[in-house]
């Protein structure tokens, strides 16, 4: 927000002046940048590994998140955070920065992020999290979108690429 002013002149400098501040309101939707505030169920937060921050409401208890994004936003909204304590929050899952309005699309285990650039924050204490990928419904998925709980990711030499495998039992079957 910008303000028009004037430059103090010398003929009222003993004039008592009101000092105020700019009321800045929070954004109007959910999903847009802690610079400019968040909504009252909201925290700014930051997921490790990538640049930027975003305000996010935490999953209701069917997971579900609020549907309102900020405008020019294609990005929908997921249950995708999980922090260090358990808690599940809510994020924009993007594809491209298009998807992401006057943000950035960022990506971190092959899931996109919309994220705003963190320069003017530095004094907005943000929630740390990390994307909470769920794991492949099947065996020998992509571990971009991680792997059974019997699985590790394998990358065979000499082979692009990698997959989920489960060790063989002693009998030699997967």
């Amino acid at each position: 927000t910008g303000l028009c002013t004037y430059d103090t002149a010398p003929i009222v400098s003993n004039v008592p002046a009101l000092i105020a501040e700019v009321d800045v309101g929070a954004n109007p939707t959910h999903y847009g940048d802690p610079a400019t505030g968040c909504e009252s169920d909201e925290q700014a937060v930051r997921v490790t590994g990538l640049k930027g921050d975003f305000c996010s409401p935490q999953c209701d208890s069917s997971g579900s998140c609020p549907s309102d994004v900020p405008s020019g936003d294609a990005a929908k909204p997921q249950c995708a955070l999980r922090t260090t304590t358990g808690s599940k929050y809510c994020a924009l899952i993007c594809q491209a920065d298009s998807d992401c309005g006057t943000g950035s699309c960022q990506k971190i285990m092959g899931t996109g992020l919309c994220t705003y650039d963190t320069a003017r924050l530095n004094s907005v204490p943000a929630l740390t999290a990390e994307v909470d990928v769920g794991a492949n419904p099947t065996h020998y998925g992509d571990p971009a979108t991680g792997c059974e709980s019997d699985e590790q990711a394998v990358r065979v030499t000499g082979l692009k690429g990698d997959f989920c495998s489960p060790q063989c039992d002693s009998s030699g079957s997967c």
